[in-house]
């Protein structure tokens, strides 16, 4: 399953993606840390265990998302969900074992494509991390990170393009807001 289709499952048309209606339009549930215990009959300590994080699953042979909804702020907890997300799309949980770390960094490759698409970010002009972390609504050290591949690269492949269509009217307002300078998009909505 491509970025393309989880954006379309989810009928994703702007920023910020929320990954958990990502997830869910995937048949992947997200779970709080504090409702585990209740739900799934594990312990806080076997969570952390986990990660501190956040950590994916397999129950009855759906994908679920466990997130620690007190670890970290809200940009980071966006990018736990979308990394185990990854992990869940890419067929790295159910194995038994931990991913190891090229899944790792596949995941953290997915989570970045999926809330900071580089064709949409190209389109709409993003001149810095900063912007690019507003935009996205993600942390500035990912937005560091993604910014620096928006400059290395300028290709842009047929995913692109489809993703460029799918958040045409986005891109349209945010280009519009740039020019008359009374831009505001809630990166939480």
């Amino acid at each position: 399953m491509s970025i393309c289709d989880i954006y379309a499952a989810a009928d994703i048309t702007s920023l910020p993606v929320n990954p958990i209606e990502a997830a869910a339009a995937v048949g992947v549930k997200t779970v709080r840390y504090s409702d585990i215990c209740d739900i799934y009959c594990r312990s806080m300590e076997e969570m952390y265990c986990e990660s501190r994080f956040g950590f994916s699953f397999e129950e009855h042979g759906r994908p679920v998302i466990a997130v620690n909804e007190n670890a970290c702020g809200v940009r980071r907890r966006r990018f736990t969900i979308a990394h185990e997300l990854g992990h869940c799309v890419l067929g790295h949980i159910g194995k038994g074992k931990k991913p190891n770390g090229a899944e790792e960094r596949a995941a953290d490759c997915f989570a970045a494509a999926l809330l900071a698409p580089i064709s949409v970010l190209r389109m709409c002009g993003v001149r810095s991390p900063e912007e690019t972390a507003q935009l996205c609504g993600i942390t500035i050290s990912a937005a560091r990170i993604r910014f620096s591949e928006i400059i290395r690269d300028n290709s842009i492949d047929k995913d692109g393009f489809l993703i460029i269509m799918r958040f045409s009217e986005f891109i349209d307002r945010y280009l519009q807001c740039q020019n008359t300078n009374s831009c505001h998009i809630d990166i939480f909505k």
